[in-house]
């Protein structure tokens, strides 16, 4: 059991700490536009929403790849556990940002997750990926 919730708090780390990490780089590249107290731009709002989207499939595959048994169960886990953080973040920060980017975030994470766990789901163990003896 500790290892599922290890697996499960993984994947949320690895996708917070990106996205973190994506924040402050576009808090560099964008001084101006990019400050503490005011709402950013659409395009920046965007751009953190696609990048965290992104972030959130090794985020999937991490925790179905580190959980070993089960990895539908775990992805529901941790679909869980971020919606519910994300519910607290949108309510918590309601106003601080645009309200589509909360709304964006909480309903790209079961699907972003969900790719995740099909990519380290549909690649058997020890073996090379799909695409490895794909001929042409």
């Amino acid at each position: 059991m500790l290892k599922s919730i290890l697996s499960v708090l993984a994947g949320w780390a690895v996708v917070g700490v990106l996205v973190v990490l994506t924040d402050l780089a576009l808090g560099k590249i964008f001084p101006a536009e990019y400050v503490a107290g005011r709402i950013p731009p659409d395009r920046l709002s965007a751009l953190s929403l696609a990048t965290a989207t992104l972030y959130s499939v090794p985020g999937g595959w991490i925790t179905v790849t580190l959980a070993r048994t089960r990895p539908w169960r775990h992805a529901v886990y941790l679909i869980l556990w971020g919606e519910l953080m994300g519910v607290l973040s949108a309510v918590t920060t309601w106003g601080q940002i645009q309200w589509w980017y909360q709304i964006g975030l909480l309903a790209a994470w079961p699907l972003a997750i969900a790719a995740g766990c099909r990519l380290a789901a549909g690649m058997p163990r020890g073996e090379p990926g799909p695409a490895a003896g794909a001929g042409g």
